[in-house]
């Protein structure tokens, strides 16, 4: 090993100092690589709630990462203990939950509760494979980290479709990292990347969703806005508060029609912007975020007269680990609907099979189930999570078969007839909705 004088201790890595916030390319001087570095996870801050034991090696990482402008191996080892750090998280939020008392299921045999006070414990309890009873279901438990995911999902303290997937990987990588079987270098970004995720899975566990998250996002807020399209194709989304202090009332304007929704508006995060405005249909989840329908078709003075007269605002919405319901009838799969909607339905459009679906998204929830009779693809049509994409199988079958296993999920649901509205010039769901 070759013994470094302090001065080149201190001095900083030229391949730290490629980093930049336009990508890679000309080199940062050392004072500003050092600011812009740890601005990347200064706003990962965890919930004042979190185990003291976690705070610290969270807060430990983030320390360290500082150091990458001296020595570009520190990346490496932030994102390798950042793996790491997940599953402690995993084992100090089961401990506060299981409040010193875990019970396990036996075959045959009454439930088994052991006492506990620490993570040792629960090890020791589980030398065999056991069920364990969360709640009012019983998961696979082993105390390792698969186990631990099984848990926190069963308990409800994990969210998200999508996230569930990603939490998949990170077990992945963090295996890798526990038992490595060669060498690898983790780059400024990716290490930045695995700390910024740690602190949404951190919050998570602890209840506090991420504002802009990537795996955990908290609820997003929806204005009302006016869409409108003429005869020409053309369409728009504008605010509601826009429309009514726009005072243009030529007729052109007038020979549009218009529909008021509560919606996620374009915003200064495009991450945000839902990519299927303009697919908004009223009867069908035909748009990326939750789009509720307030009033119309009409003309622009209608519209204004009409948001005058209500003053609607806007809200709240969570938008992962929602319910979708899609029927497949007469060989057309329909786009995914809300349970309102379906719930709503006359019974003359009942009929077909009906699929229950936990997604994200819409598109998630149809692509599934369109490709859940592939069997090269995967896509399983049992209950329980997708082996093959994001998506939770609740049930399928009749419409009364299928209303129920959703009521069993959400409770009562009440019923919505909306009047049929939607942008004529939908091309992404068409040929679905005629």
């Amino acid at each position: 090993m070759e013994i470094r004088p302090l001065r080149d201790l201190r001095a900083a890595d030229s391949l730290s100092l490629a980093f930049n916030p336009y990508g890679l390319g000309s080199r940062m001087v050392p004072e500003d690589a050092a600011v812009f570095q740890q601005r990347q996870i200064a706003d990962c801050d965890l919930a004042d709630n979190v185990a003291a034991g976690t705070r610290d090696s969270f807060e430990r990482l983030r320390n360290v990462f500082a150091y990458g402008v001296l020595c570009y191996d520190v990346y490496t080892i932030v994102g390798d203990q950042a793996l790491l750090i997940y599953e402690q998280a995993l084992r100090d939020r089961f401990i506060e939950w299981c409040a010193g008392t875990i019970t396990f299921r036996l075959p045959h045999r009454p439930d088994e509760s052991f006492t506990v006070s620490s993570y040792d414990d629960v090890k020791q309890c589980t030398r065999q494979r056991r069920m364990l009873v969360v709640g009012t279901t019983v998961v696979e438990f082993n105390g390792m980290l698969h186990g631990l995911r099984h848990w926190a999902r069963a308990a409800g303290l994990l969210r998200g479709r999508r996230s569930r997937m990603a939490e998949g990987r990170l077990a992945e990588l963090r295996n890798h990292v526990a038992h490595p079987s060669g060498y690898h270098v983790d780059t400024p970004v990716g290490a930045a990347q695995s700390v910024r995720d740690l602190a949404e899975l951190i919050n998570q566990l602890w209840g506090k969703a991420t504002p802009d998250g990537r795996l955990y996002p908290a609820p997003l807020h929806r204005e009302v806005v006016v869409l409108s399209w003429h005869r020409d194709e053309r369409v728009r989304m504008e605010l509601a508060e826009a429309l009514l202090l726009s005072d243009r009332t030529d007729d052109e304007e007038n020979a549009d029609q218009h529909i008021v929704v509560r919606a996620i508006p374009f915003t200064s995060n495009p991450r945000w912007d839902d990519v299927h405005w303009a697919e908004f249909d009223s009867h069908f989840e035909t748009t990326q975020y939750p789009t509720d329908y307030l009033w119309g078709p009409g003309t622009r003075q209608e519209a204004r007269a009409w948001l005058a007269q209500e003053k609607p605002e806007g809200d709240s919405v969570d938008f992962i680990d929602r319910v979708f319901l899609i029927q497949e009838h007469a060989g057309v799969l329909r786009p995914p609907r809300r349970p309102a909607v379906m719930a709503g339905l006359p019974a003359s459009a009942r009929d077909g099979v009906w699929h229950a679906v936990r997604a994200d998204f819409p598109v998630d929830a149809f692509a599934h189930v369109r490709h859940s009779t592939d069997r090269a693809v995967g896509h399983n049509r049992d209950r329980g999570d997708c082996r093959a994409c994001s998506v939770e199988v609740l049930g399928s079958g009749t419409y009364n078969e299928v209303l129920h296993v959703t009521e069993a999920v959400l409770g009562p649901i009440q019923a919505v007839q909306s009047p049929a509205a939607r942008l004529p010039f939908s091309r992404f769901w068409h040929t679905q909705t005629e």
